[in-house]
C-alpha cells in the first residue's frame, strides 16, 4: 500500500493564538502545571460564559483522554502483532530473546466522559471535522474498531452536506488548515491495515467503498478499496477497483502491480503477464526490476 500522504490524529491539540492567550492556553497552563482542580474550575467557568464554544469541548475531551490513559509495562518473548511503539530488546537468564514494551490502556469510565463531552461539543458544532476525527481516533486507541467505523461512516454522511465547508481547530476552514478529508480517510484505512487484525478487514472494505463513492477521481481510493476487497477474499471486486484506478492513472505502478497480482491469483495468467510486461518497461528501476523478477520466476522470461 502506498503511503502517499499521512494525516494523523492522536489528540485534538489546539493551535495557539499568535498574540493573546486563549482560553485553551489558560486551561493547558493549569493542566500542564499539575493543577487539575484549577483546570477543572476554569472549564466550568468557561462553560458558563460560552457553552457552545467548540474549543471548550476539545479541552474537556483531551483532559478525560489524558486522565483515562494508563501505561502498562510488559516483558514478553515477542512483540504484539502490529506493535509500532518503542521497546527494549534483551535476553533472559536462559539467553532467550525478550522484549520490554509498554501499552497504553484506557479506563472505561473516564473514556465515557471523554466521549460524552465530544458528543456534546459536536451537537453544537457539527461542522468541526477535527472533533469527529478525534472521536474516531480515540475509539481506535481503545481498539473499538466497530465504533470507530461507525463514526467514520457518519462523517461520510455529513460530508455530503459539509464537503466544502468543514471546519478545523479554532474554526479555521479545512483548506486553510491544510487538511484533506479524503487523505484523512486513507490514513484511517492505513492504520487499520497496519494493525494486522483480521477483524478490521470488513471495516476497511466498507469505508473504502464509501471513499470511492464520494471521491470517484481519487486513485488512492481505488487502491484502498482493492486491497480491502482482497483482504475479505472478494477478488473480483479487488480486480475491478485496481483496474479502474489504473485506468484513471496509467502511470501508477502500485495500482498496476496490484492489478497484475490479482489477475494472477484469479488464474487470468495472460492478463497478468501483459500487466507485468508493462510494469517491466517502467522508467522506475525498482518497479521495473520487481516486474522482471516476477516474469522470470513465474513466466520463464
Amino acid at each position: 500500500m502506498k503511503k502517499r500522504f499521512l494525516f494523523s490524529i492522536v489528540l485534538l491539540f489546539l493551535i495557539n493564538g499568535l498574540f493573546a492567550e486563549s482560553n485553551a492556553d489558560k486551561f493547558w497552563n493549569f493542566w500542564n502545571g499539575k493543577d487539575e482542580e484549577a483546570a477543572v474550575d476554569f472549564l466550568k467557568e468557561w462553560e458558563k460564559k460560552n457553552k457552545k464554544d467548540p474549543e471548550l469541548y476539545v479541552c474537556y475531551f483531551n483532559m478525560y483522554v489524558s486522565k483515562a490513559a494508563k501505561e502498562q509495562m510488559y516483558v514478553e518473548s515477542s512483540l504484539p502483532p502490529g506493535y509500532d511503539g518503542q521497546y527494549i530488546e534483551g535476553q533472559n537468564e536462559k539467553g532467550n530473546k525478550i522484549y520490554m514494551y509498554s501499552i497504553v490502556e484506557y479506563d472505561d469510565d473516564l473514556s465515557a466522559k471523554a466521549f460524552e463531552y465530544i458528543d456534546k461539543g459536536l451537537s453544537y458544532n457539527p461542522k468541526r471535522l477535527d472533533m469527529h476525527f478525534g472521536k474516531a481516533h480515540f475509539y481506535f486507541m481503545r481498539k473499538e474498531y466497530d465504533k470507530q467505523a461507525d463514526v467514520i461512516k457518519n462523517t461520510f454522511k455529513l460530508n455530503k452536506k459539509y464537503k466544502n465547508s468543514w471546519l478545523w481547530s479554532n474554526n479555521v476552514t479545512i483548506k486553510s488548515a491544510n487538511v484533506g478529508f479524503a487523505a484523512s480517510i486513507h490514513e484511517y484505512i492505513l492504520k487499520w491495515y497496519n494493525t494486522q487484525d483480521e477483524s478490521v478487514f470488513p471495516f476497511m472494505k466498507e469505508i473504502s467503498e464509501l471513499y470511492v463513492e464520494q471521491y470517484p477521481d481519487d486513485v488512492i481510493a481505488y487502491n484502498d478499496a482493492g486491497i480491502s476487497a482482497m483482504f475479505t477474499n472478494d477478488l473480483l471486486s479487488a480486480k475491478k477497483y485496481f483496474k479502474k484506478g489504473y485506468e484513471l492513472d496509467p502511470s501508477d505502478m502500485i495500482l498496476l502491480g496490484n492489478l497484475a497480482r490479482i489477475c494472477f491469483n484469479l488464474e487470468e495468467i495472460e492478463e497478468a503477464y501483459n500487466y507485468y510486461k508493462i510494469m517491466a518497461a517502467s522508467d522506475n528501476p525498482d518497479d521495473s526490476e520487481y516486474a522482471k523478477n516476477i516474469l522470470k520466476q513465474y513466466f520463464n522470461e
